[in-house]
């Protein structure tokens, strides 16, 4: 078996023999393959394929380096964590966040019982829970479940609020100045927290510069799928249906996120982590609130907010320190990272907490759509990571392969358009598809294979790579939102199953049916040719061929999954 350090070696091994092969495939491609008789379809070709190759430095870059931090024994006095600041010892104090909008209330009472339940495994701090319900369901709509009998049932604290401005981040920051927790931990409605959740987070906060740990979100209702064929054995591993809507978290917290604490650049996201307070509250300055224009004060019975001052409202939005933002927990993270007082953050490898997954194709287009929003809306703002003043260079190539990876959408869709064109024009993006350029492109490909072999060593990334081209239409879709400046609203992920709405669904994989059944009378017209002995170049339909098949290969799990009955 090998070890991790091995497998980083050898990572970075290939990385070098990758990269150098690679410049070489890109520099061949430009000096002897373009096709001049069709330069603009065999430049667009040569751009894509050089703008997918940065995309793999940046991965590289990204997987270069480890940063563990081994679990010390948990503390529980304030002075293992902070400075006291004259202050007298004492136990640590621990708001427990659970956020909640419409989801039903079996979804948010097993929320509540887990996280209630972590009072009897750490019993040396003080744990306050606290129900955060933005649906204002306090029992003064009869047509409404009554949560506020459902936080008094648990003996935990319940807020709401008028309106829901700022979604989730507004949500957030209406408790946050109404509690005074050294920590705060957020949980969505469905997050179902392990024993030990706050036993192996808070030993990271003895470095008093950590800001925030987030610990991995996993799935407890993936689909397993069924067996092809419970008669032939050598079928029997194979399953249809298994994790058909891509949204296996391994890879992102175990490898990607995991991988950026080396360069102090793993962001929040969102539910399962815990946050220090002192790190949230040094995101509103004076200037900010100057800039806010206020309009009122909100006075509180809470002697650490009225000594601060800093519950303040304007007519929009409650001043507080998450972004009220469809991705808050990343925007918060940047602002944390660039801030003066050098925040830290670390991505905890090993799962603490569950949650539920999208069940529908209706709902993963949903929470996909908002993450892509989320990320070009922040690409387009004044704090975009590349640029934002007070990160670190590693920490703008962090964030920055992030944002990159969503604009992949447009040199995929060239990839997945290409065979298209060369079916219906009989004109190839290369000048021939030589021995030569065989040979190349598969020793590319294999470098590439093993790279990612020991990247992912033991995880199976099919799946994911499928999700990766098959998002493209929804990166594009969500560009041209942000890009148009349209509406964006903060859609959330419903925790129930719901019933397949066929119509819908047949919106979202409109363009890869239209990709797909195009590939196909492309390759059924030049069969045609081929048949007659009509067609220009054999070796260009082989190879497009295979181009093709390979294309549909990666765009069949969206397609399969928007016929999914249950």
């Amino acid at each position: 078996m090998i070890n991790q350090n091995t497998r980083l070696f050898l990572f970075r091994v290939f990385s070098i023999i990758f990269l150098i092969y690679g410049c070489n495939y890109l520099y061949w491609r430009y000096k002897a393959s373009l096709n001049p008789d069709a330069l603009i379809f065999s430049y667009t070709l040569f751009f894509a394929e050089t703008f997918m190759f940065i995309g793999s430095i940046l991965m590289i870059v990204n997987h270069w380096d480890i940063k563990k931090i081994k679990l010390r024994k948990t503390p529980y006095l304030l002075s293992q964590v902070d400075d006291l600041d004259s202050e007298n010892d004492r136990p640590i104090k621990i708001d427990v966040f659970i956020a909640t909008y419409n989801e039903p209330m079996s979804v948010v009472e097993q929320t509540i019982h887990n996280a209630v339940r972590l009072k009897s495994f750490t019993k040396k701090v003080e744990l306050n829970i606290c129900l955060c319900d933005d649906g204002k369901r306090d029992g003064t709509d009869p047509s409404k479940e009554n949560f506020k009998a459902l936080a008094e049932k648990y003996d935990i604290q319940y807020f709401s609020r008028t309106d829901n401005k700022g979604y989730k981040a507004g949500n957030l920051n209406n408790v946050f100045w109404q509690t005074d927790g050294d920590f705060i931990v957020i949980l969505d409605a469905d997050t179902i927290v392990y024993a030990n959740f706050i036993n192996n987070l808070l030993p990271y906060f003895k470095n008093k510069k950590m800001a925030w740990v987030q610990s991995p979100q996993y799935f407890y209702d993936l689909p397993k799928g069924k067996p092809i064929s419970n008669r032939l054995s050598f079928l029997r591993n194979i399953r249809l249906g298994k994790n058909i809507f891509g949204t296996d978290p391994t890879i992102f917290y175990q490898v990607i996120l995991f991988h950026r604490n080396s360069s102090n650049a793993a962001f929040c996201c969102g539910a399962g982590s815990m946050h220090r307070r002192k790190a949230l509250e040094s995101l509103i300055t004076d200037n900010q609130v100057d800039l806010m224009k206020l309009d009122s004060v909100i006075e509180v019975e809470h002697e650490h907010v009225i000594k601060k001052g800093l519950l303040k409202q304007t007519k929009n939005k409650t001043i507080g320190p998450f972004i009220h933002h469809i991705s808050e927990d990343i925007y918060t993270s940047i602002l944390l990272h660039a801030n003066a007082n050098q925040w830290q953050s670390y991505q905890h490898p090993n799962p603490e907490c569950k949650m539920l997954s999208p069940q529908t194709l209706t709902a993963y287009d949903k929470q996909f759509s908002r993450y892509a929003e989320g990320t070009f809306s922040i690409f387009f703002s004044r704090n975009n990571p590349i640029i934002k003043k007070g990160l670190t260079l590693w920490q703008r190539i962090a964030y920055g392969e992030t944002l990159y990876s969503y604009f992949s959408a447009f040199w995929i869709l060239i990839f997945l358009l290409s065979p298209i064109i060369f079916y219906f024009t009989l004109i190839p993006p290369l000048k021939s598809f030589s021995f030569d350029f065989f040979l190349r492109f598969i020793i590319l490909n294999i470098l590439s294979q093993v790279l990612t072999l020991f990247a992912y060593w033991g995880i199976s990334t099919k799946r994911s790579d499928q999700y990766f081209i098959a998002g493209f239409w929804l990166k594009i879709r969500a560009f041209f939102k942000v890009l148009l400046r349209k509406e964006i609203k903060f859609n959330t992920t419903s925790k129930v199953k719901e019933e397949i709405n066929f119509n819908e669904n047949l919106k979202i994989i409109a363009p890869h049916l239209f990709i797909v059944i195009l590939t196909l009378i492309g390759f059924s017209y030049n069969c045609y040719l081929l048949y007659n002995n009509q067609h220009p170049s054999v070796s260009a339909f082989v190879a497009n061929n295979i181009w093709a098949v390979y294309n549909i290969y990666q765009l069949s799990p969206i397609i399969r999954a928007s016929f999914i009955k249950e």
